[in-house]
């Protein structure tokens, strides 16, 4: 058209990457899948979660855009991949060995009991090509009592494309720990917080992170459950959590910090590191935010579960280092410095008593949600890391870091 500007197009299909486009696709394949199939059924919990019981086995597939994960019998694996192919056109890329960049080694024992251990090679290559690798083998990802802060308008910046880099490789590493590496979530929260002015400090506690996962290639997330499924209706899963919470941790906004853990049969399926949305005002208030956000985590992996026509064991476990917190869940006593707390509290306490959860204590030292509060010292940081990476070959040997 030349130097004309008073041209609109209007585009005929949706333009691959942008989000209409996975909108459109996700509703098609909706339609075309599942709405108009007798077979197959869509999690009302998970959106992106779809399922089938067929002669008695479980078949269930999820999306992420237009990429599918398929678990069950191979016969009724086999029958989902004719299926989507009969409405779509599509590629079969063959076992689960990769995932939208996530690699997935399995293993079942002599038990027939299945480990997968979850990593991004990819990624921290990425990182290693960004920062090299160190003579320091670094035991922990974080020097232990590390607490960034942003400083003011006075402290020294560091240069255009360092700030570049900073954001770069802090989000590369927030891709990481959520999906592979969950022993380095505290550590890159606290980078997070420092995208708008990263300082030199920030940027080299960030080259430490760094090290420490270039350093530790082999390490990723350990899904080992405690028993294996009869792939019956009946068998009831356990499902429980653990919390924990550093109060007015974030000295900026004296903000504290939530860690919570989710299990499934043992299994790590959620884990979070996260700054509190508000300012709370005790370490018993800071600590139940935090259960609360691991019983809202539960909750939503029951109710995966009992979509997919599973069942659960009742009441669910949620423990808690804080004693005060333990108790006010336990009783419906209100005291005066708790009152405003009535939602979060009723919260817990209906759930009790609705019989789907019960609030426990557990002594500090045995939860391994510390790691996700604070940066601890790496005997700490080494006894609790096997609960989601499990043991490996970076656990010998001495500490030769702070």
């Amino acid at each position: 058209y030349g130097s004309r500007k008073d041209v609109v197009l209007q585009l005929l299909v949706p333009i691959y990457g942008t989000k209409q486009a996975a909108n459109c696709f996700y509703e098609t394949f909706v339609e075309k899948a599942v709405r108009n199939s007798d077979v197959y059924q869509r999690s009302k919990a998970e959106p992106c979660l779809y399922f089938a019981w067929i002669d008695g086995r479980l078949v269930i597939f999820v999306s992420w855009i237009d990429d599918f994960m398929i678990l069950g019998h191979p016969q009724d694996v086999a029958r989902v991949k004719r299926d989507i192919s009969s409405a779509f056109v599509s590629q079969d890329e063959g076992s689960l060995l990769e995932y939208v960049g996530v690699k997935c080694d399995f293993k079942r024992g002599a038990d027939g009991i299945g480990t997968m251990k979850v990593t991004q090679p990819v990624l921290v290559q990425k990182l290693k090509d960004a920062v090299g690798e160190s003579s320091r083998k670094y035991k922990t990802p974080a020097m232990a009592g590390l607490e960034l802060v942003r400083g003011d308008d006075s402290g020294a910046i560091v240069d255009p494309k360092q700030i570049f880099q900073y954001r770069s490789l802090t989000a590369v590493n927030m891709y990481v720990m959520q999906w592979s590496r969950p022993e380095i979530y505290n550590a890159t929260r606290g980078q997070s917080r420092m995208m708008q002015k990263p300082q030199p400090t920030h940027m080299n506690a960030l080259k430490r992170l760094c090290h420490y996962v270039v350093g530790t290639p082999n390490r990723g997330l350990v899904l080992h459950p405690d028993r294996a499924w009869d792939g019956s209706k009946k068998h009831k899963f356990h499902i429980n959590g653990r919390t924990d919470s550093n109060y007015a941790a974030n000295t900026d906004d004296r903000r504290s910090v939530s860690g919570g853990t989710t299990y499934l049969e043992s299994c790590p399926v959620i884990f979070r590191s996260a700054t509190q949305k508000f300012v709370t005002l005790s370490v018993t208030e800071a600590e139940t935010a935090a259960g609360v956000t691991c019983a809202q985590d539960m909750m939503y992996v029951y109710r995966i579960l009992v979509s997919l026509g599973l069942s659960v064991e009742l009441p669910m476990i949620l423990e808690i280092d804080n004693k005060g917190a333990v108790d006010m869940a336990n009783n419906w006593s209100v005291g005066g410095r708790t009152r405003h707390m009535e939602v979060r509290m009723h919260f817990l306490r209906e759930l009790k008593d609705q019989g789907l959860l019960i609030v426990k204590h557990i002594a500090g030292e045995d939860n391994e949600t510390d790691i996700f509060t604070k940066n601890t010292p790496s005997s700490v940081f080494l006894k609790h890391i096997p609960k989601y990476v499990g043991y490996d070959e970076y656990m010998e040997g001495k500490d030769n870091t702070a």
